[in-house]
């Protein structure tokens, strides 16, 4: 008797595995070479995971993520996030309409990048981008080749490197500038790391004084052995920089943010010259048009800041994002190409995509 309860209980668990995640797996598309999208209804595990105690390591929580997609139909799969440096830029203005409206590059090695509408049932829904490069399934891996590695593409919902949620919260990782890593400890909080971190605040914040209170909640551990900062836009049209210093987190309020530090304790450390070169262009475009800038002028000021594979050691601009904060939408553009972009909106199904 014992034996099939035992059985009944395993394709129980199985079936809700793939009832979420499986059918998550089967809306995985092609947008563009190396470009993606998925639809996860459901929050893929996270609430759990937070609810355990998070995790004080990238490879800590790619375990949890391996547990949890090893519950499903298909056996034993393993997700070994890793990640490297990356350098980003990001802008914070207010559109025509005075609606806030927020830009963001992200400037890397050329890699696959996974667009992600996430649906979860008791939190806000959310548009965010991962590099799947970072689930550590290896240079070959292919979202699209296959049911396995569809339901695999669902773990990248722990590991986005920006993203917008209904409210109009907009979240960014950029490199801050150094090697100090953030591994705070106390023991009355539970744990959490520089991405999983964004997937919170899209979860769970509606505006950047919600997105500071959560991130005192946890004790905040730094990926990839790097100093991070994030880039925290709200619907209100604050704009903040969070970034960690002696393992105390500071908040600088700004409108434009790249890859050095702009807390006074460290201010300026990083600043290599491309740093600082897409600062200026962010800094005198805004500027220049008192921090006005319609969609099209946010578009052009963030492709004006965007990394050239000539001129950096890197691919340069993967993506550039231009966000409508009261709509809850992303437009993106893949790889400095201007012509084509694709907009998402968190809270609809409605997509727009301009060839």
């Amino acid at each position: 008797m014992k034996k099939y309860v035992f059985i009944a209980l395993s394709v129980m668990l199985a079936s809700c595995q793939l009832n979420e995640l499986g059918e998550a797996g089967k809306t995985v598309r092609e947008l563009n070479t190396d470009l993606y999208h998925i639809t996860i209804t459901g929050d893929a595990g996270f609430e759990r995971y937070l609810a355990q105690g998070g995790a004080s390591s990238t490879s800590e929580m790619g375990d949890y993520i391996s547990d949890y997609l090893s519950c499903g139909p298909w056996g034993t799969l393993k997700c070994a996030p890793k990640m490297s440096g990356f350098a980003c830029s990001a802008l914070a203005a207010t559109n025509a309409n005075y609606e806030a409206a927020s830009g963001r590059n992200y400037d890397w090695d050329p890699c696959k990048a996974l667009i992600i509408r996430c649906v979860p049932e008791n939190a806000y829904a959310s548009i965010s981008t991962a590099n799947i490069d970072f689930l550590g399934y290896g240079e070959a891996y292919d979202p699209m080749d296959g049911i396995i590695n569809q339901y695999k593409a669902t773990a990248a919902v722990y590991v986005p490197m920006d993203g917008i949620n209904e409210k109009g919260l907009v979240v960014a990782d950029l490199m801050a500038g150094d090697d100090e890593c953030t591994n705070q400890v106390d023991s009355a909080k539970p744990n959490i790391t520089t991405t999983s971190a964004i997937r919170l605040l899209l979860n769970h914040a509606a505006n950047v004084e919600q997105a500071l209170e959560l991130l005192e909640q946890y004790n905040m551990h730094s990926d990839i052995g790097r100093a991070h900062h994030l880039f925290v836009s709200d619907a209100n049209r604050r704009s903040v920089c969070v970034e960690w210093v002696n393992n105390q987190m500071i908040v600088t309020d700004s409108q434009v943010l790249n890859n050095h530090y702009l807390c006074e304790e460290k201010k300026g450390i990083g600043s290599g010259e491309l740093s600082l070169k897409h600062e200026t262009i962010l800094l005198n475009t805004y500027a220049e048009h008192n921090g006005i800038l319609s969609s099209e002028e946010m578009a052009d000021a963030m492709f004006a800041a965007a990394a050239l594979p000539t001129e950096c050691d890197y691919g340069g601009t993967q993506w550039t994002i231009v966000y409508n904060q009261k709509q809850g939408s992303a437009t993106y553009y893949w790889r400095r190409d201007r012509a084509r972009s694709y907009t998402f909106f968190a809270s609809s199904t409605v997509e727009v995509i301009k060839k």
